[in-house]
This record gives structure tokens, sequence and C-alpha cells, in this order.
């Protein structure tokens, strides 16, 4: 019997491959078997996806085809967009992200502990308001001791309560900023399903 109730042990073991390396970006090669009579459908895409939905979650792999046209195919996949359908369709958020800061212009910290992040934005907790007459921040996101994304904020809501402000926040970035941070929520995608595996 699987140990995950959507996923067999072998496709659980394939996702966990995407993230083996230390690379970030690192992209999986898949052997694909093609009819030859569809190359010159994939010749004419311009983008390729394989979806996968475990529940109420669904993940898309973008796919480069590497061999076009021939009957057997070396497929690249890269880190998925993660989205979650409880009610609307969004961006899955990775909660309580560990090893993140958050820094200012001025290299000081904001004072503000990430609650939970996605793709796109990000919920904040603070002992005071962290936007005053301006709706816009520009911090820097350090995912680690060697990758760094600025950021420029804009906040969606914010909330005060007893003792502590709860911010969400939006946000764009560059396509390669977006395949590091992909990455990096997958990562954490991942770690949540192994966890869940461990007796």
């Amino acid at each position: 019997m699987p140990s995950h109730p959507y996923l067999t042990d072998e496709e659980l073991a394939l996702l966990n491959e995407l993230c083996r390396q230390d690379e970030p970006q690192a992209q999986l090669n898949l052997p694909l078997v093609l009819d030859a009579s569809i190359g010159p459908l994939l010749d004419q895409a311009t983008r390729l996806e394989l979806k996968l939905e475990l529940g109420d979650i669904k993940l898309i792999f973008p796919v480069a085809l590497k061999h076009p046209v021939a009957s057997q195919e070396q497929a690249e996949l890269s880190s998925p967009s993660i989205i979650t359908n409880t009610g609307h369709p969004r961006a899955w958020r990775l909660p309580n992200p560990q090893h993140l800061q958050l820094v200012q212009p001025n290299g000081r910290p904001l004072a503000a502990e990430i609650r939970d992040l996605s793709t796109n934005g990000m919920r904040l907790l603070s002992r005071r308001s962290l936007f005053g007459l301006h709706s816009n921040k520009r911090v820097t996101l350090r995912l680690g001791q060697d990758q760094e994304l600025t950021l420029q904020l804009r906040l969606v809501r914010q909330h005060k309560g007893l003792q502590f402000w709860l911010t969400a926040v939006r946000f764009e970035l560059s396509m390669a900023d977006s395949r590091t941070l992909s990455d990096f929520v997958f990562r954490g995608f991942l770690e949540q399903i192994n966890k869940g595996q461990e007796p």
C-alpha cells in the first residue's frame, strides 16, 4: 500500500528527485515515448505542461522537450506552480517558512515574521503596522546565504489584533527570480509531504 493517499511511492520518489540536487532551479529529465505523428503538434505548441492533482492541490510543471519530432523524447521538468482550490484557486502558501529574512533598503531587518509565503505574496506578523501612508514597500528577501530577491511589496490588507498586526502583501518577480522562489516553495511543499510520511 502506498504511504501517501494520492501518490504511489514511485511517484513521490519522482517528485523528490526534482529537489535532490543542491542547485536551485534543478531540472529533472524524463524519457517519454510518444507516437511519431504527434511530433508536428509538439513543434507548434507554445507551452507544454504536466499537471498533477493531489486532492485540492494542483501542481503544474513546465515541460521542455529536448529532441522534438523523434519518437523517443527527452523532457525536462522544472519546479511547478502549486495551486490550491479551497473555494477559489490561489497560489499554495508555505506555512512558517524557515531561514528567511526580510531586509529593508537601509540594511536593517524588517521587524516582521513571515507567517506563510507563496510565489506571489506572503502574510506577515508584526508588533506594529508595517505600512504608513504608502501602500508599497521595497525589501530584500534572503532565502539563504547566497540567494536574495528584491521585492516591491504591495499592501493587500492589514488587521490589528490585540498584540500583533497581520499584514497580507503581494509582489511580482522577474522570470529568473520567480523560478528561484518557485523552487524554494516547492522544496517546502515536498518537505511537508515527506514529514507526513514519517511513522
